[in-house]
């Protein structure tokens, strides 16, 4: 019995307990996604009416759950707030670590969360606990409330409450439905494309977007339609004309014979490149090795949501990342006329060497639809010594050596790097490293700059390795980054180190570069940098046409033939031309030489245009279109 009588409390008051319950709940979940959409306003214009849509489902959301069983009802209202409040936590962190929106394309992916743990925690901070606090709140709520009264705190549904609800519900789907509309009519096709996720969230609100990704995940994985017949012919068309317009270029075949041996680098970002901390470089042997080779200074990252196996699966296959999800676990069955298969038909034996379990990544399945012949993976290593999330680069470069003396030649060997992985703090690291970061020591940027010269005295060691086998003087070697390392909450830190602005979304973009490097034995290429805008996807078509093998690889192009102005194209639809950034989401375009605007305009159609390879590229993956556009077998 509580304090007081039950028919004194319905005498002096009505009960509004559960009412406030679920007001309540409508109002603490509407202000965690707001603040969700201030995060997403860092990365996109925002747009007020998206509150509103996500106030529509919120409401839709918390009125449906009041209408439950009354026995379930309190704990059905709790778990909604939970996973409602992980979602938000989900999305804080991919803006976090990749500028991105969750996408449920990548669900399958939770597999690898128990791997990238270090990753993960390195990204939450105290203040996204409090986004969980409101829970045992609500519990202490009703536990208290019913020390003043015995009666239910949950109520049976009356005409008349049902009545209210359904008004509620109305006027949700309405709020819902109409900024769901009107932005499909102002950008069509918007909502099924997903060209640039947080552009979509602050257009419709974040819980719209969810809405959206989740139909688009439902209808691919279950109601894929096919590719109609003029779609297809349109982009057998394109590829035919950008086939027939590639021209052997000036170096081709110059590498005829040798071996390819290419190095992913975890993170390895341009600005690592010459630079001296306190007087001494972070990376000395790959500066030596740049100046030995054709150095691209000006590659632009372009990876999406896939990071590491994006810059595998562009540098292999010429294809852009997949628009929604990553293309290693999503079109893993696809045929592909990619590098490895390519070289394998040319007599070549292909191999990735890698630290990392088999399945990280679906490598285990990835790789054989490329081509390749054997995928060596940590289950075939020794694993003498693990750094971070597997083998060490010194131990895996050791025992790559040998593996590489022992293969039939010519081979291509693909070799992806672990070790200075985000965040960049293993411990392993900081004993192995001697170099003082000064005013960086200790934090994120001091750690990053101790990875990057941890891999730096590997990969020395390596490249002498090959010298002393003769694989060096044999082999065509391109090393690169995979993609950027400093997430945008510690761009603080780079204006620190390179005593620079990054504060604009321009300058921003600007630093994120990639290096590449391609050393060429024989002196058939003379070394230097070549300033020209890049991108990884360029790579395949660079490569095969050195050493002579058939070319026609993907999107991308020869990086030794002359520039004709093609643009370096983004996932997101946005690309760069010259030293213009152009991005059709906002209608804006920058000179990034100069930090001024350009009239848009004048990009418009080159806007259309990159649209429209994103949109074959796109529907090459969803529609495994290879074998119909190359004729080969499956």
């Amino acid at each position: 019995m509580g304090l007081y009588s039950d028919s004194y409390f319905a005498g002096r008051f009505r009960d509004r307990r559960e009412p406030v319950f679920f007001i309540l709940l409508f109002a603490v979940l509407f202000v965690k996604f707001y603040f969700l959409e201030y995060s997403v306003s860092r990365h996109a214009t925002r747009y007020l009416a998206s509150a509103a849509s996500s106030a529509g489902v919120i409401l839709i959301l918390t009125v449906t759950f009041s209408l439950l069983w009354r026995k379930i009802r309190g704990c059905a209202a709790l778990v909604l707030d939970f996973l409602m409040t992980l979602l938000v936590l989900t999305d804080l962190l991919h803006l976090r670590y990749y500028s991105d929106m969750f996408t449920f394309m990548n669900i399958g992916l939770s597999t690898q969360v128990g791997e990238i743990a270090d990753s993960v925690a390195a990204l939450i901070r105290p203040a996204d606990f409090l986004y969980f606090a409101d829970i045992p709140l609500f519990i202490f709520f009703i536990y208290l409330s019913r020390n003043f009264t015995s009666s239910p705190f949950f109520k049976k549904i009356t005409a008349r409450r049902l009545i209210f609800s359904i008004v509620m519900l109305i006027a949700g789907v309405l709020a819902v439905w109409y900024r769901f509309d009107s932005y499909q009519k102002k950008v069509p096709g918007v909502l099924s494309s997903m060209w640039d996720r947080p552009a979509v969230c602050n257009n419709v609100g974040a819980l719209t977007y969810h809405l959206a990704d989740a139909r688009n995940a439902f209808v691919h994985f279950f109601f894929k339609e096919k590719l109609p017949d003029e779609q297809l012919s349109e982009i057998r068309k394109f590829c035919e004309t950008r086939n027939n317009g590639r021209l052997p270029g000036e170096y081709a075949g110059t590498a005829r014979g040798r071996n390819l041996i290419i190095i992913q680098v975890e993170s390895l970002q341009q600005f690592v490149v010459d630079l001296k901390i306190n007087g001494i470089e972070v990376t000395p042997n790959l500066n030596r090795f740049a100046r030995g080779s054709a150095y691209f200074s000006n590659v632009y990252n372009q990876t999406a949501l896939g990071n590491s196996s994006d810059a595998e699966f562009m540098v292999n296959t010429g294809l852009y990342p997949s628009a929604r999800g990553v293309a290693y676990t999503r079109f893993a069955r696809n045929r592909y006329e990619a590098l490895p298969r390519i070289m394998a038909e040319n007599g070549y034996t292909s191999l990735a060497l890698h630290g990392d379990r088999p399945g990280f990544w679906n490598r285990n399945r990835m790789y054989p639809a490329m081509g390749f012949d054997k995928f060596i993976s940590k289950n075939d290593f020794t694993v003498d010594e693990n750094i971070g999330m597997g083998l060490s680069d010194a131990s895996f470069f050791r025992q790559s050596l040998d593996i590489l003396d022992k293969t039939e030649k010519p081979f291509y060997a693909f070799m992806i790097t672990l070790t200075s992985h985000y965040p960049y703090s293993f411990e392993g690291i900081s004993k192995a490293v001697s170099l003082d970061t000064g005013p960086f020591e200790g934090n994120f940027m001091g750690n990053y700059l101790k990875s990057m010269k941890y891999f730096d005295d590997q990969f020395g060691k390596f490249i002498d390795g090959l010298r002393e086998r003769g694989l060096l003087d044999s082999s065509v070697i391109a090393v690169y980054g995979d993609h950027t390392a400093i997430p945008n909450w510690d761009r603080a830190s780079l204006e620190k180190l390179l005593s620079g602005s990054l504060k604009s979304d321009w300058e921003w973009k600007k630093m994120q570069k990639i290096p590449v490097m391609i050393r060429i034995p024989g002196g058939a290429i003379p070394p230097g940098e070549i300033t020209e805008p890049a991108g990884l996807i360029d790579l395949p078509e660079t490569l095969a046409d050195l050493l002579g093998l058939r070319s026609g690889i993907g999107f991308g192009r020869d990086l030794f033939g002359k520039y004709n102005g093609e643009p370096v194209i983004f996932r997101n639809g946005s690309f760069i031309i010259g030293d213009v950034f152009v991005e059709p989401s906002s209608g804006r375009a920058t000179d990034m030489s100069a930090g001024k605007a350009e009239d848009y305009s004048k990009y418009a159609a080159l806007a259309e245009e990159v649209k429209k390879r994103l949109g074959y590229s796109d529907m090459i993956l969803e529609h495994d279109l290879i074998p119909e556009l190359t004729g080969a077998d499956r």
